[in-house]
């Protein structure tokens, strides 16, 4: 992630870089103008040509920065409508309860040894931990069965080599 922002931060530098740098190129054809000696011209494509690391360095800031964002918040976004009753949350504010009641924006959460009620938002909740705990579930039995395959295809290529040798 730093190596992200890192290579961010480059390329802004070499953009503003050569933003300064066609200011510079206008404010010396102003300066020759003005003293009578013919005038430098730019044309338009000299101009746009300028823009181009300004623009590949937008491109690149939006596919390394805000695009895994936006797809981060989507998911946060599509955890949270999936909360149902009876799923451990852990808050943003590092509360841990189950969850007792579901409604539009909030969530009734069962806390503590007392079994406090607690009523919070959904933008709050921060991670499912009866989710995350089923995804490594799946992968353990997924693993399981990958290598479980693998014995059996072992096993199995043993005892063809067994029978031809025979």
């Amino acid at each position: 992630m730093k190596l992200k922002f890192k290579i961010a931060a480059c390329l802004c530098t070499a953009a503003a870089a050569c933003l300064t740098y066609s200011v510079c190129a206008f404010a010396e054809g102003e300066a020759a103008a003005t003293n009578a000696a013919p005038p430098v011209e730019m044309t338009t494509g000299a101009m746009l040509l300028q823009l181009v690391p300004l623009a590949a360095a937008l491109v690149l800031l939006y596919l390394i920065m805000i695009r895994p964002q936006q797809k981060r918040e989507k998911e946060a976004q599509a955890m949270r409508e999936a909360v149902k009753i009876g799923d451990e949350v852990c808050t943003a504010g590092g509360i841990v309860g189950i969850v007792l009641k579901v409604e539009d924006e909030t969530v009734v959460l069962e806390t503590g040894a007392e079994r406090n009620r607690i009523r919070i938002k959904k933008w709050a909740i921060h991670e499912n931990i009866t989710q995350i705990e089923a995804k490594k579930q799946a992968d353990k039995e997924r693993k399981a069965a990958r290598m479980n395959g693998i014995a059996t295809a072992a096993a199995n290529n043993d005892t063809k080599k067994k029978k031809s040798d025979n």
